[in-house]
């Protein structure tokens, strides 16, 4: 007969220090427990908190680190082991610190890609105005990946964020969506919708690589500023692509809002 997984409610009743929820966040990656509830949880389960010790003090070690720049771009930030409570796995990042360590890492996944890329782009600035050598290669990367001449099925989707403040579009971004469309309209693989974008502030970016890795960058402030994470994992990537359809079948595609925006122009 088969042994029955513990609930979440069942383990928080055995430790009796802490609630259902910080049970279920320790043993999946989303909190870092203190060595206290690590030895509780341990109990819970009949399993040594001794056995547990090393890995926790190592764990908390690197978290240290991180939060004072030290760790390496690649590094995977241990987790406390423990069993998949209701059905949950644990995830593992890879974190970059800067604009180039994100770039570098998702060019290169980028070449690697088989049949199909997603990408976000919403920031208050063309990529023009703050490009690095690394970003640089990554764009360049995305096109000449579609332009590819393979047997297999590809796709790139580009979701691009124009910043818009009470109606018009920032004159910047939109000569850079406009220089991008000449660039890649006549790829039959590449197609590009435009997102109006309304808020002082960047958008959450991705990159959405086949149905294996997705990328997630967070910037603002300065324009070099850039940091981020990769995570390979197929139910994450199923939540960020549900995510990017249901925004792709809502949106203009790139063409059609670069005619009505220059519309005006040519009406007097």
């Amino acid at each position: 007969m088969a042994v029955k997984k513990p609930t979440v409610e069942a383990i928080s009743r055995r430790m009796g220090c802490c609630g259902p929820s910080t049970v279920s966040a320790m043993p999946n990656g989303r909190r870092f427990p203190t060595w206290e509830h690590t030895a509780a949880f341990a109990h819970a389960l009949d399993v040594a908190p001794s056995r547990l010790r090393n890995q926790w003090v190592e764990a908390s070690r690197q978290i240290e680190e991180a939060s004072k720049g030290f760790l390496s771009s690649r590094a995977q930030l241990p987790l406390i082991s423990g069993p998949q409570v209701m059905g949950e796995a644990m995830l593992a990042a890879h974190w970059y610190r800067n604009n180039r360590e994100f770039y570098e890492a998702a060019c290169a996944r980028i070449q690697q890609a088989r049949s199909e890329i997603r990408v976000t782009y919403t920031r208050r600035y063309p990529p023009t105005q703050y490009t690095t050598r690394a970003s640089a290669d990554y764009f360049r990367a995305v096109l000449e990946w579609a332009r590819e001449d393979s047997d297999d099925e590809r796709s790139v989707r580009r979701i691009i964020g124009v910043p818009e403040r009470d109606g018009p579009p920032d004159s910047d971004m939109l000569a850079w969506a406009r220089q991008h469309h000449e660039d890649s309209k006549h790829i039959l693989t590449h197609e590009a919708n435009v997102l109006r974008w309304t808020a002082a502030a960047d958008g959450l970016n991705m990159a959405l690589i086949d149905d294996s890795v997705v990328f997630l960058a967070f910037s603002g402030g300065p324009r070099q500023k850039l940091n981020g994470l990769s995570i390979e994992n197929p139910t994450f990537m199923t939540c960020f692509a549900a995510y990017f359809d249901q925004l792709w079948a809502a949106l203009q595609p790139l063409e059609t809002y670069l005619g009505e925006a220059e519309a005006p122009a040519d009406n007097p």
